[in-house]
């Protein structure tokens, strides 16, 4: 690949104040957010001037929810932001994704809905004209994927997958037939290109494949077209974790997915890459700076760290709420031990060995710590370590049931084995970083 230097920022999910969220609802639904809201236009422009301040990149590349939910106000805002980058310097090139268009947009405020207006599809390439819709060499228009030169001798394949009235999360053949002609023409044209997608091309850790929005649908297809043709290089968002990962087709060509973590939520990083002239690859991750909010004391990190592992322990709570009969007083039962039992307390439940290091530990605690660690990249529960071998110990409780379950969720001709998915998803076995890593491309 030609050399080239840009930052990746994902998933902005940028929120005008104005509209005036909160109340009971909006606090509601934040027990179980992932990312910050109010804060997220303070964080946005922090990060963007932090950026402003390298001169010596000037591309910005952002795949794709740019806004929180659709509202036509954020994108007013967003892009004024996307103008102030501009100004000072920056090429900028964008995509928009299923939180950025919707005809039912609205706010949380006091005990439920208001309506406001939301953003139409049909109108993104002339919103974001000034951010690679108006530069484009060819527009996919059902998509509004496009085709961009980035710098000399280097192009961008933006392909969208949250288009309105297209299979959502997916690329159909006529979407990839569009795709192929313009990789054949920056072949003609002797141009390297890489692409970026909103969804992750490879499921970002291993549990993810099981998990149908995690991923662009036929994820193993749509790899194989583009290593097949030339892309060795595509950067995604979507699922707001920090991975990195390899994908070998048949005919021995390779696909590297970097997947980019939400901007205004945990883990909040951003990544600055580089191609040299040695055709080295290097990814650097960065953590967003303080944003000028109060953190109650935490730190930047800290304060996002918090928030996720809050949201995790809640959805999990969540999840052990409501069903009828047995099944509800087994969840409630399940409810009680989540809340209040120790690791050590579950694990002699379940006759397993616990470290003591954990033997003390609440359970909702380290719940939330596996989660983050997960989303943060460079899982550090690999094999040997405490957490490894409690989870490892709860697999083998369950095998039975595990073995059950692998024929029911092996699909598309490949065989899941449940445990090892499971344990490679929490601590990472593949030999690089997840965060700060370098590849020698073609």
């Amino acid at each position: 690949m030609k050399p080239v230097s840009f930052y990746l920022v994902t998933d902005t999910h940028y929120f005008e104040n104005a509209l005036e969220a909160g109340g009971p609802a909006f606090e509601k639904n934040m027990l179980t957010e992932q990312y910050f809201v109010k804060e997220s236009s303070a964080i946005v422009k922090t990060t963007f001037e932090h950026i402003s301040e390298d001169k010596d990149t000037d591309i910005v590349i952002i795949p794709g929810d740019l806004t929180k939910n659709g509202e036509k106000e954020s994108h007013k805002s967003f892009i004024k932001e996307l103008h102030r980058l501009k100004e000072n310097g920056k090429k900028i090139f964008v995509i928009t994704a299923g939180h950025d268009y919707n005809d039912s947009a609205y706010v949380l405020q006091g005990d439920g809905r208001v309506s406001v207006e939301g953003a139409n599809f049909d109108d993104f390439c002339e919103m974001y004209r000034d951010f690679g819709y108006g530069d484009a060499i060819d527009i996919d228009e059902p998509t509004h994927s496009y085709m961009a030169q980035i710098t000399e001798g280097v192009r961008m394949l933006a392909i969208c997958c949250d288009s309105k009235g297209q299979p959502k999360g997916a690329m159909d053949e006529r979407h990839m037939a569009w795709a192929k002609e313009q990789l054949d023409k920056a072949k003609k044209d002797n141009c390297s290109v890489f692409a970026i997608c909103h969804y992750p091309i490879i499921p970002s850790v291993p549990a993810f494949d099981l998990v149908g929005d995690a991923k662009i649908k036929e994820w193993r297809k749509v790899a194989t077209f583009l290593a097949d043709n030339g892309v060795e290089l595509a950067l995604t968002g979507h699922m707001h974790i920090q991975s990195i990962n390899e994908f070998y087709t048949e005919n021995g060509n390779r696909l590297i997915d970097i997947c980019t973590s939400c901007l205004v939520g945990s883990p909040a990083k951003y990544r600055k890459i580089t191609v040299d002239d040695s055709s080295v690859l290097k990814v650097k991750s960065i953590d967003v700076e303080d944003f000028g909010w109060d953190l109650k004391g935490l730190t930047v990190q800290e304060y996002f760290h918090n928030q996720f592992k809050n949201a995790i322990v809640n959805r999990v709570r969540g999840a052990l709420g409501g069903g009828k009969g047995i099944v509800k007083l087994l969840k409630s039962l399940g409810r009680k031990i989540y809340d209040k039992a120790t690791v050590g307390a579950v694990a002699r439940i379940l006759f397993i060995k616990c470290h003591k290091s954990l033997k003390k530990k609440k359970l909702t605690e380290l719940v939330g710590e596996v989660g983050v660690g997960i989303f943060l990249g460079d899982g550090p529960h690999t094999e040997g370590t405490p957490v490894y071998n409690l989870i490892s110990g709860v697999l083998k409780r369950f095998s039975f049931i595990i073995k059950k379950l692998e024929p029911k969720l092996s699909k598309g001709g490949a065989d899941v084995d449940l445990t090892k998915m499971v344990l490679d998803t929490i601590g990472n076995t593949k030999g690089f970083s997840d965060n700060n890593a370098e590849f020698n491309l073609k």
